[in-house]
C-alpha cells in the first residue's frame, strides 16, 4: 500500500476514526494525539495493510492498542507522580424546540451516560463504544479487540446490565 492510498483511507475513514477517538478519550487534545498516532502508524504499517479486508475495522484496532499502550503508561507515571484531576469536555446540545428544561435534562442524561461509560473498564467501555458509537457488529468488534465474538457478546451483556443499574439507581427510567 502506498501513500496515495493512505490518504485514501484518511479520506473515507478520518471522521469515524476521529469520533471513535473522541468517544474513546472523551478530550479533544487526546483524541488529536490519538487520531495522528493512528495514522502514522497505518503509514508504518502500510505494507501489512490489506484493502481486501475490513481496512475500518484494522484502524480502530490500530485505535484501540494505540489507546490501551497510552493507558498503561499513564498509570504507571501516575504511580511514581499523582496526578491532578482534570475535566472531561462534554457536548452541549441545542434546543429544537427552545424549551430550556428539555435542553437540561438531555444535556444531564447524556453527560450521565458518558461519565459512567467513561467509569466502565477499558473491557467494556471498548465493546460499548465499538458497538454503539462505531456501529460494528460483535464478530468485527472480535476481530478488532482480538478476542472471541462469545466474549464480546458477554461483556456488552454486562456493560449494559452495569449502565442499567446505574442509570435507575440515578433515577432514569431505563
Amino acid at each position: 500500500m502506498d501513500i496515495e492510498e493512505i490518504e485514501k483511507l484518511v479520506y473515507e475513514y478520518g471522521n469515524e476514526i476521529y469520533k471513535f477517538c473522541c468517544y474513546l478519550t472523551s478530550d479533544s487534545d487526546l483524541a488529536d494525539e490519538l487520531y495522528q498516532e493512528t495514522f502514522l502508524k497505518a503509514v508504518e504499517l502500510r505494507h501489512k495493510l490489506d484493502r481486501s479486508g475490513n481496512t475500518k475495522s484494522y484502524l480502530l484496532g490500530v485505535a484501540v492498542n494505540l489507546w490501551r499502550n497510552y493507558r498503561r503508561k499513564k498509570a504507571n507515571r501516575i504511580k511514581i507522580v499523582p496526578e491532578a484531576d482534570y475535566e472531561v469536555n462534554a457536548n452541549y446540545i441545542k434546543s429544537e424546540n427552545g424549551d430550556v428544561l428539555d435542553e437540561c435534562v438531555k444535556k444531564e442524561m447524556i453527560d450521565t451516560i458518558k461519565m459512567l461509560v467513561n467509569s466502565l473498564s477499558d473491557k467494556h467501555k471498548l465493546v460499548i463504544l465499538l458497538y454503539y458509537a462505531e456501529n460494528l457488529q460483535t464478530e468485527e468488534i472480535g476481530r478488532v479487540l482480538h478476542i472471541p465474538q462469545g466474549t464480546v457478546m458477554s461483556r456488552l451483556d454486562k456493560a449494559r446490565k452495569i449502565l442499567r443499574k446505574e442509570m435507575e439507581g440515578r433515577g432514569y427510567e431505563v
